[in-house]
């Protein structure tokens, strides 16, 4: 291949993976943090301004407990505290592992992925699980946080 050669179909993925490779220092260090804090963490009552004035959850509530749950190896009870948080590790580890494989073989990894679209298609989840986690808080009164 030329040195000039597109290697990648997404002219951002070098730059995704770059900050990705960022975010693995921010991820060992949440890690590490929630293990030893975690139940503090989630037991404080700081209410999310979001939810004093509207009354209903922002795209975020739950997050620190399912990063906790998750830390501590209960993906389940993550997951239905905001799914966002699985879903989100999920895309960004098969997003480093097929990059990774790109870069350092020749026959491994697939380099179409549309990592530009997958990180779209990350917040629009995380857009429709907060609106239908209000409407089953709001209309029926259903929550898992």
């Amino acid at each position: 291949m030329k040195k000039y050669d597109k290697l990648y179909a997404d002219d951002s993925t070098e730059v995704w993976y770059a900050v990705g490779k960022i975010f693995i220092i921010i991820f060992a260090v949440v890690f590490i943090v929630f293990l030893i804090w975690g139940e503090w963490l989630t037991h404080r009552r700081n209410t999310c301004a979001f939810y004093l004035l509207l009354h209903a959850y922002c795209p975020g509530c739950g997050c620190t407990r399912a990063t906790n749950w998750l830390v501590h190896l209960h993906p389940i009870k993550s997951f239905l505290c905001n799914p966002f948080i699985i879903v989100s590790l999920a895309m960004y580890s098969v997003f480093m592992v097929n990059t990774f494989l790109c870069r350092h073989t020749k026959k491994l990894g697939f380099t179409g992925m549309p990592v530009t679209k997958m990180v779209y298609a990350d917040l629009a989840f995380l857009l429709v699980q907060w609106v239908v986690r209000n409407i089953l808080f709001i209309g029926f009164g259903i929550t898992c946080l």
